[in-house]
C-alpha cells in the first residue's frame, strides 16, 4: 500500500475538474467544492475525516464578495477551505492557487511546520496571511504525522484518517445546474471512480 502524503501540496496549479453555473445560491455548490478540492482545505490540507462536524468545513470565496459581488456565486472563484483558513483570509489577498502551484512554494517538516521553499515570497506571503505556523495548526498537524507513522496501514484507523469520506457525493444526482462548462468532470469525479474501482483506499 502506498504511503500517503497528507501535508503535500499539490505540485502543479489547481485546473478545474466541475464548472456547474447558475445555482441561485453558492451554498449550493459546496458538494461539487467537496469533490473540486478531494475533501480538504485547499489552504492547510486538513481533511474532512480529520473533523467530525460538517460545518467545519466552509466555501470560501477567493476574490472577497464584498469587494467583487459579481464573482459571489460564481464557481470559479469558490474554494473548498476549513473554518479557521476561511475566517482568517477573510478579504486578505493570496496568490492564486490556480495561478502557481502551492507546493512550488510550501513544504511541512516532521515538525509539522509550513516552510516557504526556496525563500518563496509566494510562500511566505500564503503562511503569514493565513498564520499557518500558529500554534494549534502546527500541532494538528504533529498529530497526524505522529498518527500516520504510529498506524497500521489497512487498519480501520488508517482508512478512516487518510481514505475518502464515506458519503462521497454523486453529483450526477445534485440538483442540476443551468449550465456546466465542464459536465466531463462528473465522470472523473470521486464518486465515479469509486464505482470504477479506480479510488485508491488512501491519499
Amino acid at each position: 500500500m502506498k504511503i500517503p502524503k497528507p501535508f503535500a501540496y499539490p505540485p502543479t496549479p489547481h485546473v478545474r475538474r466541475h464548472g456547474p453555473q447558475g445555482y441561485p445560491k453558492y451554498g449550493m455548490y459546496r458538494n461539487w467544492l467537496r469533490d473540486e478540492f478531494s475533501f480538504r482545505c485547499i489552504y492547510c490540507l486538513r481533511r474532512e475525516t480529520w473533523l467530525t462536524l460538517r460545518k467545519d468545513h466552509e466555501i470560501d470565496h477567493f476574490l472577497p464578495k464584498s469587494d467583487h459581488p459579481d464573482f459571489e456565486r460564481d464557481y470559479d472563484n469558490l474554494v473548498f477551505a476549513c473554518h479557521e483558513c476561511n475566517q482568517t483570509k477573510a478579504t486578505k489577498s493570496l496568490p492564486s492557487p490556480e495561478e502557481i502551484a502551492y507546493g512550488e512554494c510550501l513544504s511541512v517538516n516532521r515538525r509539522g511546520e509550513i516552510k516557504p521553499k526556496n525563500k518563496s515570497k509566494d510562500g511566505q506571503a500564503i503562511i503569514e496571511a493565513l498564520d499557518l505556523n500558529g500554534r494549534e495548526y502546527v500541532a494538528m498537524r504533529r498529530k497526524i504525522l505522529d498518527l500516520l507513522a504510529d498506524c497500521q496501514p489497512g487498519s480501520k484507523t488508517f482508512s478512516h484518517f487518510f481514505g475518502y469520506p464515506e458519503n462521497l457525493p454523486d453529483l450526477s444526482k445534485e440538483r442540476k445546474p443551468k449550465g456546466n462548462k465542464r459536465p466531463e468532470g462528473i465522470r472523473d469525479s470521486h464518486y465515479e471512480r469509486h464505482l470504477r474501482d479506480e479510488l485508491p483506499s488512501c491519499y
